[in-house]
C-alpha cells in the first residue's frame, strides 16, 4: 500500500494492517485520487462552522448509515477523544438507524405521490426526536446529512427547515452535507 493510503488510515486511527482489494488496487496504481481524498477528509473534519466533536459525530452517523463498520468505529473513537459521551455516540448511531426508516417511507410517498399514502399514518415511533441527547439543532443536522445520503428529497427539505428554525445557519448545513458526501466517498475504499 502506498504512503498516502497509509496516511489516510493513520489520520483516521485505523491500523496500518487494514487492507481491502479496492484500497490495494487504487493504492498500487499510485492514483492521484488518494491524495485528493486525504485532503478532502482532512478539510471536512476541520470545519469552521462545526466543532471537531460535531464533525466526527456527523461522520459516525454517515458511516453507520452506510454500514461501514471500520469507519464507524474510527469516528466513534475519535468523537469520544474529542469529548463525546457514550450517550451522544449512541444518539448519532440511533439517528442513522431511525432516518433510514423515515427516508424510505417518505421517499416512497414522494415518488408515488398518491393522496392515500400521503395521508396514511407512518406509525413509526420517533421519541428520540423529541429530546435528543445531541440537542435538537444538532440532531436535525445529523438527520439532514443522513437524509441527503439516502436521497430523500422531502426529508432533506424538512430537516433543513428544522435546522434553520432551531437557530442554526446555512454554513452549518453546508458543512454537514460536505461531511456526508466525503465520508460516503471514503466508505467506498475503507469499509
Amino acid at each position: 500500500m502506498n504512503e498516502t493510503a497509509k496516511e489516510i488510515l493513520s489520520d483516521l486511527g485505523i491500523s496500518s494492517d487494514y487492507s481491502n482489494a479496492t484500497l490495494e488496487r487504487i493504492s498500487s496504481a499510485e492514483s492521484k485520487y488518494l491524495r485528493d481524498l486525504k485532503l478532502n477528509v482532512k478539510t471536512v473534519l476541520a470545519s469552521e462552522h462545526l466543532s471537531a466533536k460535531e464533525t466526527h459525530l456527523l461522520a459516525l452517523a454517515v458511516a453507520t448509515n452506510n454500514n461501514k463498520e471500520i469507519l464507524a468505529n474510527a469516528f466513534a473513537t475519535k468523537a469520544k477523544e474529542l469529548g463525546a459521551s457514550d450517550a451522544e455516540i449512541a444518539d448519532a448511531e440511533a439517528c442513522a438507524s431511525l432516518l433510514s426508516a423515515n427516508n424510505i417511507l417518505y421517499r416512497f410517498r414522494h415518488f408515488v405521490g398518491k393522496e392515500n399514502y400521503n395521508n396514511a399514518p407512518a406509525r413509526l415511533r420517533m421519541n428520540i426526536m423529541m429530546s435528543p441527547v445531541l440537542g435538537k439543532e444538532f440532531f436535525e443536522l445529523v438527520s439532514l446529512a443522513v437524509s441527503a445520503v439516502n436521497g430523500c428529497e422531502m426529508c432533506v427539505k424538512s430537516h433543513e427547515q428544522s435546522v434553520l428554525a432551531a437557530g442554526s445557519n446555512e454554513n452549518r448545513v453546508w458543512d454537514s452535507i460536505r461531511i456526508a458526501s466525503v465520508i460516503t466517498s471514503l466508505g467506498k475504499i475503507v469499509y
